[in-house]
Order: structure tokens, then C-alpha cells, then sequence
């Protein structure tokens, strides 16, 4: 009997057209993240889109979102005999509880499995597409697709289909079951937001996520592209253990579900009769009345009321509804924990400051109000329907409008209701985390005035559907669609808000600036959608569907008819808003401002690069002095330049030609001139323009240049404000507003098959490390050392603040001057602000420094100015005296999250360090960090700049992470630098299996930001340690006096890893040098075991047996085993390292003893019992895996 009960539901399923709508849905899905380069999933980079790494991945991924077919398929069993009226006949057979439940489970699961195969199949037919660039396949691996299948997305799929299962069985209800998927999904989401902000519950995420997501992370998280092409993670260990447990579960779920079931009806429960009761007994004292006349008709006051009264009826119905009531505590819940973990910076939360939780709500609460919207909709439209008494309604004397626009209200309502709730919850969150004042006028302006009329559209948008679908559940289907197509159609070309309805820009919100990027177009987009909202719902209103009439086609005819009267009056008003509107904001987004799609900027750039880059090793003059009059109107976001550069001919040879361009389109070239020379060619569209000199500039001759540039922003853009030019928070730099000397490959595309389809080579590359002739440009390209005077006039009161000494600061009309002139050579790449700024100072010996923040973001200020002191104090001994007599930090809006060093000046976002919550001094101490690190610029790019060629970052950028985190070592002691060590470590190890090109040694990285920041910062402190600090600042002091100030030959990294082998005492400390620097080199440290013993003279021997390995990579990843030799940290403790409080007071004993290849033993002898061993437990060292150096000691 079961075989038949399964074989018959399987039957039924394929019989379904739900099936095969399905089975296509997910076919067309990932066949167009497989054959389409804008939608990828576990593909980019060096890894193939049909490689073992990304099949597991869109099976995993997939399987996720598939729970809604598993529910629908499996929860659908259970209760279709009911709602059939089957139910009483299958009850009187002879069949068991087991075989009926498990025999419809077992054929509903299977046809759910079958239908999944849909994805396996789209995977294998995408990668056969003729269009698809071959050097995005690899060859087909049919184990890969089995093992995605079967020990990925089978279990999830039993998983969930078990746990709807049981859900189903308890609740004899489809919707029950699908508020059970949402929670689940809610409750998933706020599981994984919590366990992966931390790398140390890495491990627990593993067993407890119940997809195996976390776990197959866990197991590739340091694949590297070769071994994402080519192998599939190891089913061992925690994926091993996730796979049987959450199996387990599933299994456990079908037990439930098979005890609670019970073939008998279920009864009406105690509360319901009650309540039954309660109701007939007023029925019961009700006189009966005999009605002899229709009622006379009502004023119009008592039609609003009776409206009112609807409306108040249908909104009482949701909220009434548990469904309800679940959608919004789950969404509550998993709201409150995306505001608790908003903004974390290597583990340390932002404070919880209105403008950042209102855009965390507006992500974090995003699908919540969608759902009640799109479901709700539905329901109020239906529910007369669904309950048998549409007639009777239908048949009172009202028109549609008196039954479509209390639906529609009612949800605008019960939305209204839900985004305040959300709100409500952010304000409690700010209360309790101390986030300084609430606005309630921002939450208003916001979050839920915009997202109220955002979901209005949606709803109304859903009754719309739903008035014209056969039935609610086709109604949904159309929504959901739409909801996808909304997500995908973006990354296909279809990307302006005039076609996509409900869409439109979202606003940048800031404490500095407010909502001005973005706001306006947002409102006027929301405008235009209202009006089309207007048409939709008068139109839902003329079809609407009333008596037994339910099929379209009539309605439709009867449509031309009704439009006499006032639904025409509404649909013609709104049709010219709708028009008017539209054509006000394409003005706006495609006259006043260029309007470019993704693909139009590419097409572009590849243009301009085919065209200019074989002028980048043309020979250029070198600027020498920059003098600039910036005139700032930061309310009308505009700005003027007039500048004067005085240039000089150090290339040795005649030059006949001068490369003028301005890069940045926002910008307009007024006007250049060139005194002695002639326009030979001007680019209009690209700016660039040729001059050719009179007679050849001889070598040692100077000239100067004159120019004007203009730049604002005229109206509102589709996408890419200005987010540069601002009212209040302005931030440039040169490259924004002034031309350029020559051509460089800034900005340029990179993706190797985005410019293989634009017939570019594929691959854009730095200039060898042993091209000799790189070294005659600097990093900067056209960055030359310069004398500048700048002057900035503003909006008073705004504070203009600009590179060099203020030598002068006047207001005079309303508007505000101040004057800089440098004081030492800078370079030719600094920045101009201006805001309305407080201001912060301090003095450390001659230097006056300074914070210029916005008023309520002074949280922070102090520790900036500490951190300040104490970067230039251990500078100064370290790499000599600091340049200037200023150090200034400038905040600027949020826009970005970043902060940048100038000479002198240090633009700092005020996302990264004025709002960082350091109130725990348990957590990492970034804001010093970021501090520390763009004043060790001052010294590392604005005392000495690298040559363009490989390995150049590694004397910027590197050499800024060593500097800092000396300063952090000196301010906290190197046991608390661990956890930030761990940080850089896991962020390197992660990103090289995301490299698009070719990950490359230290010494030669390519301006690849995961290897000379995150590796640079982990190997440079290794050196230090191992060669000494002293020694090391000693050598880098003397790489600098060789360097500070001077033109070409510029430095290059092979001087720095020269200086360090100069440093070497041994042939183990040579062999490290180059490890570090000239070899892609990973360690294999595993602390085994740690077993303790007391001794008779009562210390405690502890005995580690410790596992060495050392392997080299190449830039693929492919590796090779290489003999391990090396003195590596050995520690006792008594609490872990890197967790909590840990200090120095926790070590027992650190030594630094041989370690090699293979298991050893180590013996360490304290005086006090350690509870935690560990084998380089700082890690300093670039360790595979760094979770078991450390384990507890039995």
C-alpha cells in the first residue's frame, strides 16, 4: 500500500502543471547565471562557471529558496484530501497512519527532488552556449554535479521538506506552513548575520547552519581559484557532521509529524466554541424586524463612514491574523539583530546614530512589508470568495470602488502599522546602546514616509494582479515574478527607473549632508509610479470582479463602457501626471546629465582606452608648481577652478608635444592654454587635448599652463550622483577638478572578460619589477613633487580646508577665503573640502593638530588626536622628522568608507572611525589603527613615492600597515595585535580565491589590495619580530633619507627586500625574507594535543605535539610541498588567545623554538597549570589554517 499511495502522489505531481512551471523557473534561473556574464553565482575571477567550487555553490544556494516548492509540494498533501472533501473516505479504509502519511511525503519529496534536477541540467546546457567566453568553462566534471546533488542539495531539500511537513500536519493549513518557510528563512538570516560577523564562531557555524552553507565555507574558505576549478570540498570533519545531524532533524521531524497525526476531523477547539456561543446569544437577543421599503439614500458623510468602517474591518481581519502576527516578530527579531551587528569594522560596532539604523531598516525590514503586501493583497481581495459569500456582497447596492479602496487602504494600514513597529524598534535599539540623540523627524522623512508610499505601490500593484487573475495563487505567481525581475533586470541593461515600476534610486543618507543624494529623484520617481498606481487601481476598480462572472475577457470589454464618468476623469488626470511627470525626470536624467547604462560605460572606456593608452609611455614634462583659486558653491553644488601649473622638461630629451586631459566627466575643460604652444587636437568627449610647442621643449626648459574648469550638478540623475560635490561635506581631489599632464591606465577596465568582449587584450599589467624605464614614473603616474598655492573660497559658514599652511582666512559676503601655501614639497595629488565643520586641537611639539568633524560626531575626536600623538611621536624616532607643521583629519560624508592621506591632511568618511562605537575596550581599536596608518602615509607616499611597476604598493601601502601596527603594539602590547592579525590573515587567505588575474609574491603585487595590505600587514610584522624593530626602522629610515622628496629613478621594492636580507643574521632568516617576499609561501602549523603534568617540585610539564608543513603556490594556487625549518612562538596560557580581556598577564611562558616538517614534541615547564597551548598562537605566520594553532590543554 505505500508503494502504491507514493506512486500515485508522484503521479499527481507530475501531472501538475505547478511542477513544470517550476522545474522551467529554475532551469531558465540558473541557465542565465551559467550563460550570462552579469549574473554569476561561485564564478568571476580565475574561477569557471561550471567549476566543482561554483555547481556546489548554486546547488546550496538554490536549494535555500527551493524550500518554498519542497513546502508547497509536500505541506500540499496533507491537507488537499480535506479542502477536496476526500478526507472522510480515505478515513474509513483500512490504510495505516504510516503508510498514507509517509507514502504521500515520500512521492510529494521525490517529485520535489526530480524537479531540482532542473538546475544540475541548466548548469551542463549553459556552459554548452556558443556565446559563452571559453575562458570562462572548464571541463565538465560529472562527479561534481553527484556530489552537489546528493550531498548538498538532497539533504536540504529533505530537511525542509520534513520540517514543512510536520509544520503541515500540526497546523492542517497551507498558510500555516508558509509562515513557517518565512520564519525559517527570517530565523536563518539573523543566524547567519550573527554567527558570521565573528571569524572565531567559524567553527560553530559549521555544525548548527542547517544548509551546510557555513560548513562548505568553512572548508573552501581559502581555496584557491585552481583548486575551486578542479577539486570539491572534503566530506569529512564539520560538513560531515552537519550533513548527518540536520538529516537527523529531518528524520526527527517525520517522526513528529507521523505521532501528532490523526485521521479523525479535527475538532473546533474550546476557544472557538466559546466564541460561537458568545455570538449566537447576541443573535439571540436581537429583535427580528420586518423591512417593507429599500433604505432612503445617505448623505455623503455616510458613505466616508461606511468606507471608514471597511477599512477598519479589513485592517482588523490582518491584524487579527496569527499568520500576522508571526510575519512581524520574526521580522522584528530579525531586525534588531542587523541593528545590533550594523556597521562592525573588524569586529567593533558603529554607534546606533539614526541616519545608519534608518538605512539598516531599510535593508533589514525590507522583505517583511513586501510579503504582507504582495499576501495580504490577495487575501482581502479573495477572502469573500474563498468564504462562500461573495454573492451576497456583491449583490448590495455599492459600486467596486467601495470594495476595492478599503482593501487597498487597509493594507496601506497594516504596512503603515508594520514600518512603525520597525522604527519603534531602532528608536528602543538607540535608547539602549546609547546612540545620542533620536530623531524622530528623520525617521519620519526618512524611513517611513518613503517606505510607506514604496509598499503602497507594491499593494497596490498586487490588487491589481489580483483583479485580474483566475485565483490568488496565480496572483502571487505574477507577483513574485516581478519581484525577481525587479532584482535581475539591473544587471541585463534594464537599469533606468522611467521602465521598472516602484523603482528608483535609493538615497545616500548622511548626518553631514542629510539625504541630498539621491532624495529628490526618489521622491519625483515615487511621483511618477503613484500616478501609474492611480491608473492601476482605477483600473482594478473597472475590472473588478463581482456575482459569478470571473473570467476576464468579458470584463474587459465592459471596461470602454465604465470609463465614462469619473474613473475616466482619474485615469486621464493621472496619465498626464504620469507623462508630465516621466518626462520631467527624463529631462532631468538623460538631457540635463549624460545617462549611461553598465555596458554603455564599458563600451566607453574600452573606446578611450583603444584610443590613448599607447600615449602612456610618451615622455612628459614634470610639474614643478601649482597655484589654484577654487571658488566653492556648495548650495548649488558648482564649483569653478582657474589654475596655473609651471612644468619643467627633466626627461632628459626635447619634447615636441604636450598631453593635456581631464578624466573625470563630471568636470567641463573651460578653457587651457599653453603659452608657445599650438592646439593640435581636442577630444571633446574624452577631454584630451594635444598641444604642439612652438619650437621643442628642450631639456631643463620650464613652461606653464593656464586653465579654467567648471563642474555641478544640473538636476537629478538616474544613477551616479555627485557624490563628490555636496552642500555640506564637499570632498575632491585634483584628479576631480584639474587636468592631468599625460596618460596613465587609472580607471580603465580590468575584468579580463569584459575586455575580451570589447576586443581589448585580456589582461591590463603593471610593468615588470625589472623594467628599468617604469622607475622614471612614480606610482602616482602624474604626481610630480610641486611648490602649491591654493586658494578656496566657500559658503561662509562653511570651513574651506585645503594642503599647505593656511596663510590667510577671511569672510567677506557671505562667503569665506582661506589661503594655503605649502611649507615642503608635495605632491600633486591633494584634496579640497569644505564643510560646516566643529573643530579639535592639539599639539604635538611644532605640529598643530587638528579634527574637523561634524558637530554631533565627536565621540571619537579625542582618541583621533591621541592616536595622532602618538603616530608622529613614534615616527619621528623611527623614520625621521615629520614634514609639515600641520596634521589635520577632515570628515566627509559617508558616501564612502575610507579614509585617504594628502599631505598634511587625512579626509576621513565619518562611516569608519566617528562613529565607531570604542566604548569596550575588549574590542579592536581600528579608529587609532586607520589613524595610525594614514599619518604613516606621510611618510610611506608623501616623503617617499615608489616607482609605477610591480611591488610598488608595497612601499605605500605596506609600509602604512607596518607603521601602524608598531603603534598599536607600543599602545597595547603585541598580545592584544592577535585578534587583528587574525582579521588581515582570514581576509588574505579568503580573497586569493577571488583573484581575476594572478595572485603575485609581496614583492611583485600589482596594486592588489588583499596582498599588500592584508598579507603585507601579517608578513611585515612577522619580520619585525623575527629581525628585530629597531633594526628594521633603522634600515627603512635609511631607504627613506635615500628617497624623501626625490624624482626618478623612483624606489622600487627591491631596494626594501635588499635591506631586509641586509638584516638577516642567518641562513633561517634569509630563507624567511624570501618566503615572505619572493615566493607565494604557506605555512601548515596544527597544535595536535597538549597534555600537562605536575611535577614533583610543583611546576606543571606540558608536553605539544605540533604538526609543521610549508608549501609554495603559484599564482594559480597550484601548490608544492617545501621543507619546513623555522624558529616559530610556542606558548602556555590561561585563556585563549585573542578572545575576551586577554593580556599579558594570561601568558605563562612564550619561546620561540624549532619547528620543522612533520609531528614533533615539545616540552615547556611553568609554574602555574596552562589551560590554553598554542603554536604560533599571534599568528604571525600565513597559516592555512589558523584555527588549530590553538587548543585547550588536557
Amino acid at each position: 500500500m505505500f508503494r502504491k499511495i507514493a506512486g500515485f502522489e508522484l503521479r499527481y505531481q507530475f501531472g501538475s502543471p505547478v511542477f513544470w512551471v517550476v522545474a522551467a523557473l529554475f532551469f531558465l534561473l540558473t541557465f542565465g547565471s551559467v550563460a550570462s556574464e552579469n549574473i554569476q553565482i561561485g564564478a568571476g575571477g580565475n574561477v569557471h562557471a561550471n567549476s566543482p567550487f561554483a555547481i556546489v555553490q548554486v546547488h546550496a544556494i538554490f536549494s535555500l529558496f527551493f524550500m518554498f516548492v519542497t513546502t508547497a509540494f509536500v505541506a500540499n498533501v496533507v491537507v488537499r484530501d480535506d479542502e477536496s472533501g476526500f478526507g472522510p473516505m480515505v478515513r474509513t479504509t483500512r490504510v495505516t497512519r504510516f503508510q498514507y502519511l509517509m507514502g504521500r511525503f515520500t512521492g510529494a519529496f521525490l517529485a520535489a527532488a526530480v524537479a531540482f534536477l532542473a538546475i544540475p541540467l541548466a548548469i551542463w546546457v549553459g556552459s554548452l552556449m556558443p556565446w559563452i567566453d571559453p575562458e570562462r568553462l572548464g571541463p565538465t566534471i560529472p562527479a561534481a554535479f553527484a556530489w552537489a546533488y546528493f550531498v548538498v542539495a538532497l539533504p536540504n531539500l529533505f530537511l525542509t521538506a520534513a520540517i514543512f511537513f510536520a509544520v503541515a500536519t500540526v497546523t492542517r493549513s497551507m498558510m500555516g506552513s508558509y509562515v513557517g518557510v518565512i520564519v525559517f528563512l527570517v530565523l536563518y538570516a539573523v543566524m547567519s548575520t550573527m554567527i558570521g560577523q565573528q571569524p572565531e564562531w567559524r567553527q560553530v557555524a559549521a555544525y548548527v547552519e542547517p544548509f551546510g552553507v557555513a560548513a562548505i565555507s568553512n572548508a573552501t574558505r581559502y581555496f584557491t581559484a585552481a583548486e575551486r576549478n578542479a577539486i570539491l570540498p572534503p566530506l569529512d570533519g564539520a560538513l560531515l557532521a552537519n550533513r548527518l545531524i540536520w538529516i537527523g532533524v529531518a528524520l526527527a521531524a517525520l517522526g513528529f509529524a507521523v505521532g501528532r497525526f490523526r485521521f479523525a476531523e479535527r475538532g473546533i477547539s474550546k476557544r472557538r466554541l466559546r466564541k460561537q456561543a458568545r455570538r449566537e446569544a447576541k443573535l439571540g437577543q436581537t429583535a427580528p424586524r420586518l423591512v417593507d421599503r429599500l433604505p432612503a439614500p445617505q448623505p455623503d458623510g455616510a458613505t466616508w463612514a461606511r468606507l471608514l468602517t471597511r477599512c477598519r474591518f479589513e485592517m482588523a481581519q490582518v491584524f487579527r491574523s496569527p499568520a500576522f502576527l508571526v510575519l512581524l516578530v520574526v521580522g522584528l527579531f530579525n531586525t534588531v539583530g542587523a541593528l545590533l551587528f550594523a556597521g562592525e569594522i573588524y569586529g567593533t560596532p558603529a554607534r546606533p546614530l539614526t541616519f545608519a539604523l534608518i538605512e539598516t531598516l531599510t535593508g533589514g525590514f525590507g522583505l517583511i512589508p513586501i510579503i504582507i503586501a504582495i499576501y495580504y493583497a490577495g487575501e482581502l481581495v479573495w477572502r469573500d470568495r474563498d468564504r462562500k459569500i461573495h454573492e451576497i456582497i456583491d449583490a448590495t447596492p455599492l459600486p467596486n470602488w467601495a470594495y476595492m479602496v478599503p482593501k487597498a487602504l487597509a493594507v496601506t494600514g497594516v504596512l503603515f502599522t508594520t514600518l512603525l513597529a520597525a522604527a519603534v524598534a531602532a528608536i528602543l535599539v538607540q535608547l539602549i546602546r546609547g546612540g545620542g540623540e533620536v530623531s524622530l523627524g528623520e525617521y519620519w522623512r526618512w524611513y517611513l514616509l518613503p517606505q510607506t508610499v514604496d509598499m503602497v505601490l507594491l499593494a497596490i500593484l498586487s490588487v491589481f494582479v489580483q483583479a485580474l487573475s483566475p485565483n490568488k495563487y496565480v496572483g502571487w505567481a505574477i507577483m513574485v515574478v516581478y519581484i525577481v525581475a525587479t532584482l535581475t533586470l539591473s544587471n541585463l541593461g534594464f537599469e533606468h527607473p522611467l521602465y521598472l515600476y516602484g523603482g528608483g534610486p535609493t538615497p545616500q543618507l548622511s548626518d553631514m549632508n542629510g539625504d541630498q543624494i539621491g532624495g529628490a529623484a526618489a521622491w519625483w520617481v515615487r511621483l511618477y509610479w503613484g500616478a501609474a498606481a492611480v491608473i492601476l487601481a482605477t483600473l482594478a476598480h473597472l475590472l473588478w470582479r463581482r456575482g459569478t462572472e470571473t473570467r476576464l475577457l468579458p470584463r474587459l470589454r465592459r471596461v470602454p463602457a465604465r470609463l465614462r464618468g469619473v474613473p475616466g476623469v482619474i485615469i486621464g488626470v493621472a496619465l498626464v501626471a504620469f507623462v508630465s511627470v516621466g518626462a520631467f525626470i527624463f529631462y532631468n536624467t538623460n538631457v540635463l546629465n549624460p545617462y549611461r547604462t553598465r555596458d554603455a560605460n564599458e563600451q566607453r572606456m574600452a573606446e578611450y582606452e583603444k584610443k590613448y593608452l599607447h600615449y602612456e609611455t610618451i615622455l612628459q614634462p614634470s610639474l614643478t608648481d601649482v597655484r589654484l583659486a577654487i571658488d566653492l558653491h556648495p548650495s548649488e553644488r558648482r564649483m569653478t577652478v582657474d589654475g596655473v601649473y609651471r612644468f619643467v622638461n627633466d626627461t632628459g630629451l626635447p619634447l615636441d608635444t604636450l598631453h593635456v586631459r581631464l578624466p573625470d566627466a563630471d568636470t567641463k575643460l573651460a578653457s587651457v592654454t599653453v603659452p608657445g604652444a599650438q592646439l593640435a587636437s581636442n577630444d571633446a568627449e574624452f577631454q584630451y587635448r594635444l598641444y604642439h610647442f612652438d619650437r621643442p621643449l628642450a631639456p631643463g626648459a620650464t613652461g606653464t599652463l593656464q586653465f579654467r574648469t567648471e563642474r555641478s550638478q544640473r538636476g537629478f540623475r538616474a544613477t551616479g550622483e555627485d557624490t563628490r560635490l555636496v552642500a555640506n561635506g564637499s570632498f575632491l581631489n585634483n584628479f576631480d577638478f584639474a587636468p592631468q599632464l599625460g596618460m596613465n591606465r587609472a580607471g580603465l577596465l580590468t575584468d579580463r572578460v569584459t575586455r575580451r568582449r570589447y576586443g581589448l587584450p585580456s589582461e591590463l599589467r603593471m610593468a615588470k619589477l625589472e623594467d628599468v624605464s617604469a622607475r622614471q614614473r612614480n606610482y602616482l603616474a602624474n604626481a610630480d613633487w610641486v611648490n602649491s598655492d591654493i586658494t578656496v573660497t566657500t559658503d561662509a559658514p562653511q570651513v574651506p580646508i585645503a594642503p599647505g599652511r593656511r596663510v590667510s582666512d577671511t569672510t567677506q559676503g557671505g562667503r569665506r577665503t582661506a589661503h594655503f601655501v605649502s611649507t615642503a614639497p608635495i605632491l600633486a595629488f591633494f584634496s579640497v573640502q569644505s564643510a560646516d565643520y566643529a573643530v579639535r586641537r592639539d599639539r604635538q611639539g611644532p605640529v598643530q593638530l587638528e579634527v574637523y568633524y561634524q558637530p554631533n560626531h565627536g565621540f571619537n575626536v579625542d582618541r583621533m588626536l591621541q592616536a595622532m600623538k602618538l603616530s608622529l611621536g613614534y615616527y619621528d624616532k623611527a623614520f625621521g622628522p615629520y614634514q609639515f607643521t600641520y596634521a589635520r583629519i577632515i570628515e566627509f560624508p559617508g558616501y564612502d568608507s575610507f579614509a585617504q592621506a594628502f599631505a598634511g591632511t587625512v579626509p576621513y568618511s565619518e562611516k569608519i572611525g566617528f562613529i565607531a562605537d570604542t566604548r569596550d575596550p575588549d574590542e579592536i581599536d581600528y579608529v587609532t589603527y586607520v589613524t595610525a596608518h594614514e599619518l604613516g602615509h606621510q611618510y610611506w607616499a608623501h616623503q617617499l613615492i615608489s616607482a609605477d611597476q610591480q611591488g610598488g604598493t608595497v612601499l605605500v601601502e605596506t609600509m602604512a600597515q607596518y607603521s601602524a601596527l608598531m603603534v598599536m603594539k607600543h599602545l597595547y602590547g603585541e598580545d592584544k595585535i592577535r585578534r587583528f592579525l587574525k582579521y588581515e590573515l582570514d581576509n588574505y587567505l579568503r580573497s586569493r580565491g577571488s583573484e581575476a588575474i594572478e595572485e603575485l609574491p609581496l614583492d611583485r603585487v600589482e596594486n592588489q589590495g588583499y596582498i599588500h595590505y592584508r598579507k603585507g600587514a601579517v608578513a611585515l610584522y612577522l619580520l619585525q619580530d623575527r629581525l628585530g624593530e629597531e633594526r628594521v626602522n633603522a634600515m627603512l629610515r635609511g631607504l627613506l633619507d635615500r628617497h624623501r622628496f626625490k624624482g626618478a629613478p623612483y624606489a622600487n621594492s627591491m631596494e626594501l627586500v635588499d635591506g631586509f636580507r641586509g638584516l638577516a643574521r642567518n641562513a633561517g632568516e634569509r630563507q624567511l625574507v624570501d618566503d615572505l617576499f619572493d615566493r607565494i609561501t604557506l605555512y601548515d602549523l596544527k597544535l595536535k594535543e597538549a597534555k600537562t603534568r605536575k611535577l614533583p617540585d610543583g611546576r606543571f610539564e606540558t608536553v605539544l605535539t605540533i604538526e609543521g608543513g610549508k608549501a609554495y603556490a603559484d599564482g594559480r594556487g597550484k601548490e608544492t610541498q617545501a621543507t619546513l625549518d623555522d624558529q616559530i612562538d610556542v606558548g602556555l596560557f590561561t585563556a585563549r588567545p585573542g578572545l575576551g580581556s586577554f593580556d599579558r598577564s594570561d601568558v605563562l611562558v612564550m619561546e620561540r623554538r624549532p619547528v620543522r616538517s612533520g609531528v614533533q614534541q615539545l616540552r615547556l615547564v611553568t609554574a602555574k597549570r596552562p589551560a590554553f597551548a598554542g603554536v604560533d598562537p599571534y599568528n604571525k605566520y600565513i597559516d592555512r589554517n589558523s584555527d588549530d594553532n590553538v587548543v585547550q590543554v588536557n
